[in-house]
């Protein structure tokens, strides 16, 4: 459960962009449930339809569908729903994986048939005609460049709740996936702001996060992994120097050469002639890195 200064805050940001939009805004955890929405209540007409189980299993069925569609291919998504209602849904992020769902409805657009199409395709399931057509005329109205505006918008929101981690985020795990993530791509062009963009976080949760459980940051602890990688490979393979360099992210050769005997006090062709290193992890899960000595 999301604590209640999160749950205002969300609440706050969706009334935001309802009164930007004119759209129902609403959030939605991985079973689909909804979290928290704005305004609370749905339509009248989407009540109407509700009241009917028909209606009711069609909707959470087509909700259903936008979700894992999202789920799976994690972008805005703008549709109809089955009864010829414009909704769009959002992914919401925690550790780089999809958590919930932002979602924005419900409106038609200003085409002369829009209306009609909507109560054709509801009368089925409402047996007072005259309510219906009331339900249907607070339909709120929208024209299609809006919509494709607000999707935009919208966007912008589901990256926002993401990272500023209005879901609960135990940040010991978030610290220990980063870990796992350095530990398994350190050759590759590894940067903060990269690490935002995979975690969906903000440079000051992960830093902070992995200060915290780790006792250092993140670039000390991806260059001392880089280091001790390359002592390993320097005294247990043949392979150059500039084969090593760049298996462990240092395309630059002059600049590994640089930064290995900053932390080693000794160039890495001197090192590979002592074939000796020192580095190690201590029992509480604190990593400790200690000056390079022979």
């Amino acid at each position: 459960m999301m604590i209640n200064d999160d749950r205002l805050e969300l609440q706050s940001i969706l009334r935001e962009l309802h009164n930007i939009s004119g759209f129902r805004l609403s959030i939605h955890d991985m079973k689909y449930r909804e979290i928290v929405s704005y305004p609370q209540e749905k339509s009248a007409f989407c009540r109407l339809i509700q009241q009917n189980q028909v209606g009711s299993n069609k909707c959470k069925e087509n909700d259903r569908k936008a979700f894992e569609r999202v789920s799976k291919n994690p972008e805005v998504y703008l549709y109809k729903c089955c009864f010829g209602l414009y909704e769009a849904v959002a992914p919401l992020y925690i550790l780089g994986n999809v958590v919930g769902y932002l979602m924005m409805g419900q409106t038609i657009d200003t085409s002369d048939t829009s209306r009609e199409n909507i109560i054709n395709s509801t009368s089925h399931l409402v047996s007072n005609k005259e309510e219906l057509i009331q339900a249907a005329n607070q339909v709120f109205i929208c024209e299609q460049d809006k919509i494709l505006s607000c999707m935009k918008i919208m966007d912008i929101c589901s990256k926002y709740i993401s990272l500023s981690n209005r879901f609960h985020l135990n940040k010991t795990d978030l610290s220990d996936k980063i870990k796992e993530y350095l530990d398994e791509n350190y050759s590759r062009n590894i940067t903060i702001e990269s690490i935002c963009l995979k975690f969906f976080c903000s440079r000051t949760s992960i830093m902070t996060a992995f200060k915290a459980n780790f006792g250092v940051g993140i670039i000390e602890y991806l260059t001392y992994i880089r280091i001790q990688t390359a002592k390993l490979l320097l005294s247990g393979t043949s392979k150059s120097v500039k084969e090593i360099a760049e298996s462990c992210g240092y395309p630059d050769q002059n600049y590994f050469s640089k930064v290995f005997s900053k932390r080693c006090g000794m160039t890495p062709t001197k090192y590979r002639k002592n074939k000796t290193s020192k580095g190690r992890t201590s029992r509480d899960g604190v990593i400790t890195i200690e000056p390079d000595t022979l």
